[in-house]
């Protein structure tokens, strides 16, 4: 067999493979969204006005979007607390060490404390990046079961304002009901921990 057709034959043998992946993919979330129906449609039917239950099923989906992810990142940063407060230290401890070795003119021990430090400036920031996205892996989740289940669909906005468009699709409403579904989370947490006793603080 010639080497084009030995490279012709690998060439379809992985389109097969991600046409498997993609279907199995597919399976897998068709799936889990008909699961997510079972459970979410029924808020979506509490009030007999259709769009102001269609408003207040998303502000409840948006809401678990945000308590899920609110665990997600508490979760992450429990896992990696440790890697976390190790370069947050680095990172202040040898910027100290270069700026004393800058002042004692040792420019190859300022060079190397300088580089640790950026070093540890680096991995802390990519890390708190992680942390925040850990936290919006569920938002992508809810708007694929909306799309699933409302892509379809346009919807007039519940409070009309002069000027702006009245007629949304799913994943505008989705992101207005997470706004203030984060808003009133945040508002409510704040408010517990001001009440809770200092000793349950520390």
């Amino acid at each position: 067999m010639s080497a084009s057709g030995i490279r012709q034959r690998g060439f379809w043998d992985t389109a097969l493979f991600h046409l498997f992946r993609e279907e199995v993919a597919m399976d897998f979330f068709t799936q889990l969204f008909s699961y997510m129906d079972t459970v979410l449609m029924p808020v979506y039917r509490m009030h007999d006005a259709p769009l102001f239950g269609y408003y207040l099923g998303t502000l409840v989906l948006s809401f678990l979007c945000v308590i899920t992810g609110e665990y997600s990142m508490s979760l992450a940063y429990r896992t990696t607390k440790d890697t976390i407060d190790r370069d947050t230290f680095e990172m202040a401890h040898f910027q100290n060490m270069s700026i004393k070795a800058l002042k004692a003119g040792n420019k190859d021990a300022y060079r190397a404390c300088n580089r640790i430090a950026n070093d540890a400036y680096g991995s802390n920031f990519f890390s708190r990046i992680a942390l925040s996205a850990s936290s919006l892996w569920p938002v992508f989740l809810g708007l694929g079961w909306m799309q699933y289940r409302f892509g379809a669909v346009d919807f007039s906005a519940l409070v009309p304002v002069s000027g702006a468009e009245h007629i949304l699709g799913y994943g505008t409403t989705f992101v207005l009901c997470y706004i203030a579904s984060r808003i009133l989370f945040h508002s409510a947490k704040n408010k517990y921990l001001t009440l809770l006793p200092r000793r349950e603080l520390s």
